[in-house]
C-alpha cells in the first residue's frame, strides 16, 4: 500500500517572481497611460495653436483629464471655437476612450449649445436630454460616426425670423463607402418632430438614407462649409430613400439631386403621397413662413396626380421636377423650395 503524497508549500521564490511580474505589468500599464495622457494634452495644445494661427481660437475651459487606469477621459467646461465672427459653444463636452482601444472615442455633451454664423448668417441654439456620439478611427482618420440625441430642441434664427424645432429622438450615422473611398453614406432618423405651436397635433417622423459621392471629405476634416464639398461648382446627392410620416400621412421618394453654387436644388423626385389632404398642415413647419409651395403642391397633385388607395387612404404618385430652386409638376409651377446657404470655400 502506497503512502499518500504530501503537497509541498510553494517556494517563497515563486511568490517573489509573481510579485515582480505584477509590478512590471502595473508599471508598464501606468507608463502607457501616462504617455497616452500626454498625447491627449499635446493634441489639445496643438489644436489651440492651429486655431490661433488660422485667425480663430479654441477653448477647453476647466480642462480635466483622467480615467486611470482603463480610460482616457477629457472634459471641457465649456468648449468653444471662434473664427471670423463665427462661434460654436457647448456647455460641457466629454470625450472617453478605453485605454486598450483608443481608436474608438465616445463623446457626451451637456447643453445648452449655440452656433452663430456671423451677423448676416443664421444662429442656432440647442438643448437636449442626452447627447452622445461614437467615433471610430481607421488609418488615423474617422471612418464611422454615430450620434444620438434624446429630446432635442433646436431654435433656428435668421434675421427677424425664428423657428423652434423639437423631437423625441434624433439619430445620425456616417460611414465611408468601402467600394469608393471618396463617397460617404449618411442616414438620419428623426422621430416626433414638431415646430413650436404649429405642429403640436401632428408630430412628424423623418427617415433619410443618402450618399454623397465626394462626402468622405467630411470625415477627413477638410470641410468647413458646404462649398468645400462641391465639384465643378455643384454638389451631387444620391437619395436612396426619403420618408416623411405623420399618422395616415406619408411621403416617400428617392432620386439624384444636384445643389448649385447658389444653394438651389435641381433634380426630379417621384413622390408617393398618402393622405394628400394633410400635406400642407404636416409639412408647413419645414418651409419658410409665407411659402405657397405646399399649398400649390397639394392642389396641383390632387388635380392631376395618379390616384389609388393604400389601406383605404388616398394615395397619389406624381413626379416633381426641381430646377434652379423652383418646383413644378409638368407645366405647373409650385414656387421656390428652401435653399441652402452657400458661403465661399475656405471662408
Amino acid at each position: 500500500m502506497t503512502e499518500p503524497k504530501v503537497s509541498r508549500p510553494p517556494r517563497k521564490s515563486a511568490y517573489f517572481v509573481l510579485a515582480i511580474l505584477v509590478a512590471l505589468i502595473i508599471g508598464g500599464w501606468s507608463a502607457y497611460w501616462a504617455v497616452g495622457r500626454g498625447i491627449v494634452s499635446d493634441v489639445i495644445r496643438n489644436g489651440v495653436k492651429v486655431a490661433e494661427a488660422d485667425g480663430g481660437s479654441l477653448e477647453c475651459g476647466e480642462q480635466q483629464l483622467g480615467g486611470y487606469p482603463f480610460r482616457f477621459e477629457l472634459t471641457c467646461t465649456p468648449f468653444r471655437m471662434d473664427k471670423n465672427g463665427e462661434w460654436y459653444f457647448i456647455n460641457e463636452l466629454r470625450g472617453v476612450a478605453l485605454a486598450y482601444n483608443p481608436t474608438h472615442v465616445i463623446f457626451e455633451a451637456t447643453g445648452p449649445a449655440e452656433m452663430n454664423f456671423g451677423q448676416q448668417g443664421p444662429a442656432y441654439s440647442a438643448h437636449w436630454k442626452t447627447a452622445q456620439a461614437s467615433v471610430v478611427a481607421e488609418n488615423s482618420k474617422p471612418a464611422k460616426i454615430d450620434a444620438v440625441f434624446k429630446e432635442p430642441m433646436l431654435t433656428y434664427t435668421i434675421g427677424e425670423q425664428s423657428v423652434e424645432l423639437n423631437a423625441k429622438l434624433t439619430e445620425a450615422h456616417m460611414r465611408r463607402v468601402e467600394s469608393n473611398e471618396d463617397a460617404l453614406d449618411l442616414a438620419v432618423q428623426i422621430n416626433g418632430l414638431t415646430a413650436g405651436k404649429v405642429s403640436d397635433d401632428v408630430p412628424l417622423d423623418i427617415s433619410l438614407v443618402m450618399q454623397l459621392p465626394e462626402g468622405s471629405k467630411l470625415l477627413d476634416g477638410k470641410v468647413r462649409n458646404i462649398a468645400d464639398l462641391m465639384v465643378d461648382e455643384e454638389l451631387k446627392v444620391n437619395v436612396s430613400s426619403l420618408q416623411l410620416k405623420s399618422g395616415e400621412f406619408s411621403v416617400n421618394t428617392g432620386g439624384d439631386l444636384v445643389i448649385d453654387r447658389q444653394g438651389r436644388l435641381n433634380g426630379t423626385l417621384p413622390l408617393v403621397i398618402t393622405g394628400i389632404h394633410q400635406l400642407e398642415d404636416v409639412l408647413r413647419p419645414l418651409f419658410p413662413q409665407g411659402s405657397k409651395t405646399l399649398e400649390s403642391l397639394q392642389k396641383t397633385a390632387m388635380s392631376i396626380g395618379q390616384g389609388s388607395a393604400v389601406n383605404g387612404v388616398p394615395t397619389l404618385k406624381i413626379p416633381v421636377t426641381i430646377e434652379n430652386g423652383r418646383a413644378r409638376i409638368a407645366f405647373f409651377d409650385l414656387g421656390p423650395v428652401p435653399q441652402l446657404i452657400i458661403k465661399e470655400s475656405g471662408s
